[in-house]
């Protein structure tokens, strides 16, 4: 997958951050299956040492229901109402390893380490 004489070369961290969005996924498809015997089970996933995945799910989640909180607010010079917004109460299955994944999840997670740590 990354190689350095491939024509098209992919930046570690973007590899990376495909591999933690991955894993992220299994575990919430993990923890909502619909076979009670996979739900109560709970298997670990082998991520490494240094970033552990029900961290960062759990983490996300919580993002994800603050925002909820929060509720919607105007970041630009577009008006409120003028965005549909996906609450994480009433969304189900897909949809959630979706916001889990993009939104306010994993990937924004680890754009916010990345900006602090070049900013060091």
């Amino acid at each position: 997958m990354y190689c350095r004489k491939a024509k098209l070369k992919l930046p570690m961290k973007s590899i990376l951050e495909e591999y933690k969005c991955g894993k992220a996924r299994l575990l919430t498809m993990l923890e909502e299956s619909d076979d009670p015997v996979v739900k109560t089970v709970q298997p670990s996933l082998k991520t490494g040492r240094k970033w552990k995945v029900t961290e960062a799910v759990v983490e996300a989640k919580e993002c994800l229901k603050m925002k909820e909180v929060i509720g919607q607010t105007q970041t630009d010079r577009r008006g409120l109402g003028s965005t549909t917004v996906k609450w994480w109460s009433k969304t189900e299955g897909k949809e959630k390893r979706d916001m889990i994944k993009t939104r306010s999840g994993i990937r924004k997670i680890q754009h916010g380490y990345r900006r602090i740590f070049f900013r060091a």
